[in-house]
């Protein structure tokens, strides 16, 4: 079952979800953000997004240690986050490795794996998404960038497609526990949500 913590405004969904996982809480935690004013991408880059625009979780997973070793894990999760936005959308997204999404050569999304190991043991793995939804044209951050509601010219409703992805992500074998996995054959109707009013210091 996924347990959704939605909340209004944090640093980084990535560092509160390494938080809670630190804190021992089981895979199949998703923490999502209307707003992050410390998000980040690869190489520690920034990842800016207006209020209530965009879809910006980390999902927390306690796979074996074989899974993150595999050098395609990246390739893998990208290509069910664009799977969920194609059916959702019908935009034809096209991978850039590692890990970006791109519609019509302008990225749309992008993903970032963070994962402690200790010794020969995986502790945690965090699978962190950002995707530009109903970002307006003249909002979005650079002009290499664009939004399903660019693309599209239609507002696309967020919590449906986090349930899409998190269907997606399901199957890849072994990166979520079964009773995580079992949500897929339900739809994704499975979830507990946990709705936060945050009030943070930059």
């Amino acid at each position: 079952m996924w347990r959704i913590e939605w909340h209004d405004r944090v640093t980084s969904t990535m560092d509160l979800a390494a938080e809670r996982a630190d804190a021992g809480e089981p895979a199949g935690l998703v923490v999502v953000a209307e707003e992050q004013t410390q998000g980040r991408g690869r190489h520690g880059r920034r990842w800016d997004a207006p209020h209530g625009t965009s879809l910006l979780f980390t999902v927390l997973s306690r796979p074996p240690l074989a899974l993150v070793q595999d050098e395609l894990l990246s390739v893998r999760v990208a290509e069910r986050v664009a799977d969920a936005i194609a059916r959702l959308t019908g935009l034809r997204v096209v991978i850039k490795e590692p890990n970006d999404l791109l519609v019509n050569g302008r990225k749309l999304a992008g993903i970032l794996l963070q994962s402690r190991i200790e010794g020969q043991r995986l502790d945690y793995l965090l699978i962190g998404i950002g995707i530009n939804v109903n970002v307006p044209p003249e909002q979005l951050p650079l002009p290499s960038a664009t939004s399903i509601l660019a693309e599209t010219g239609h507002l696309v409703d967020r919590r449906a497609l986090l349930l899409a992805v998190l269907e997606e992500l399901s199957q890849i074998e072994n990166l979520l526990p079964r009773s995580v996995e079992e949500g897929h054959y339900y739809g994704c109707n499975r979830v507990i949500h946990r709705q936060y009013s945050d009030s943070i210091d930059d």
